[in-house]
């Protein structure tokens, strides 16, 4: 009788220690409750309104955030052949990956446009949804567009939402309105894709328009580290032991170069206007830990700060990057004045001697008094610091109708 040979055990698959970073933001724009959020979902499969107001009162009031992989099946035709999953679901084959993809997005509330401005600083490129149950354009669907402007965004999609609330005139009505409105802004043989989002409708579509129309910008790898910080955390939990506690963790993107874990770097204008500087201690993104950051996507940095600076957002605006890349904190700004020309409302657009503005610098927004005002320039004098690259756009809000509104952009001298 021969002796039976022992089944050799198998080996656990080892876990990737590390994961991929998308490569690139793309804004989530558009008027209040056109289906901003509802579409990202669809994309992405994340509801990104998470925070408690959020969902009490139904709009998105901080920047949302949702990672996804885009993929294109080879074995189907047309539109067909672009997914968010890794299985095809017309024909069922394995698909080809194209690239990682950031969603940012943005509040479409009027009274939280300098949220959406901070947000743009972070865009490579952007979606704008529109309601086909609305006309067009609805006043922050004008306000978006012009921040995308001034932003330098050109690469754009229309999403023609809610196509399902209305009839076939009716769309095609609304999209001849979304044609005239882009021509006029400078935005001419943008795609317009008719979409129904809480159904996923025509979502392949999008998916096809984004890859051929919003291309992954040439980031400046090998220039020195500089990052704009959107949102901030305290990760302990409550009654968390001394010896368990985690540093704060701050959350945005890269705009130039790369961040490695051990590297230690400098975090200005800095809470209560103190520069701090740290060591990154951990990186990772949506799905998990990262090896290396770079600019394109959204990160979180694991630093050695004490947690309570990072709480609550309380890091949102700050600059983080190095000693030979950071620029000294200001209050003092000259800018080169670019109006904006408005199509909806009807706002006094020209900045004013003595009154009083509200600038957007990348993520941070400030409060100023306009010192001196000419015809296409100006001084402003801010309550708080800022970091201001050379060469930099600057939205600039007034106050007009009993709320800020966007009213041009300064670039810095």
């Amino acid at each position: 009788m021969t002796e039976k040979k022992q089944a050799k055990p198998v080996k656990a698959k080892k876990e990737k220690e590390f994961t991929e970073q998308a490569e690139i933001n793309i804004g989530m724009v558009g008027h209040v409750d056109h289906g901003k959020t509802s579409l990202t979902q669809a994309l992405t499969g994340k509801w990104t309104d998470t925070h408690s107001e959020e969902l009490k009162r139904g709009i998105s009031i901080r920047l949302g955030y949702a990672d996804v992989i885009f993929y294109k099946c080879e074995h189907c035709r047309g539109s067909q052949a672009y997914t968010n999953k890794p299985v095809c679901p017309t024909c069922g084959k394995k698909a080809k990956k194209l690239r990682k993809v950031s969603f940012v997005d943005a509040p479409g509330h009027e009274t939280l446009m300098t949220t959406m401005l901070s947000g743009a600083a972070l865009m490579n490129g952007a979606v704008l949804v529109i309601a086909a149950n609305e006309k067009c354009p609805q006043p922050q669907t004008e306000e978006h567009l012009m921040a995308l402007k001034m932003a330098g965004i050109g690469n754009i999609v229309v999403a023609q939402n809610k196509v399902d609330l209305v009839d076939k005139k009716e769309a095609i009505e609304n999209m001849k309105h979304i044609k005239a409105f882009l021509e006029k802004n400078g935005y001419k043989d943008v795609p317009i894709i008719p979409i129904a989002a809480n159904f996923a409708g025509n979502v392949d579509m999008l998916i096809e328009q984004l890859e051929k129309s919003i291309p992954t910008p040439n980031f400046g790898l090998n220039k020195p580290l500089l990052m704009y910080c959107a949102r901030s955390f305290d990760i302990n939990k409550p009654g968390a032991k001394s010896s368990e506690l985690k540093g704060g963790v701050i959350g945005g993107t890269i705009i130039q170069g790369k961040a490695k874990i051990g590297d230690r770097v400098l975090i200005r204008p800095g809470p209560e206007e103190k520069e701090l500087a740290t060591e990154i201690v951990s990186l990772s993104c949506s799905s998990g830990k990262l090896k290396e950051a770079i600019a394109g996507g959204l990160v979180a940095v694991g630093t050695t700060l004490d947690s309570s600076l990072t709480q609550n957002d309380r890091m949102r605006g700050q600059v983080i990057g190095n000693e030979k890349s950071l620029p000294k904190a200001t209050t003092e700004l000259n800018l080169e004045l670019n109006y904006i020309q408005r199509l909806v409302t009807n706002v006094e657009s020209k900045l004013n001697s003595n009154e009083s503005a509200v600038l957007t610098v990348g993520t941070m927004a400030a409060v100023g008094l306009v010192t001196s005002a000419q015809k296409d320039k100006a001084k402003i004098s801010l309550k708080n610091k800022v970091i201001v690259l050379p060469g930099q756009k600057i939205a600039i809000s007034k106050k007009a109708g009993g709320r800020w509104q966007l009213v041009a952009y300064g670039i810095s001298k």
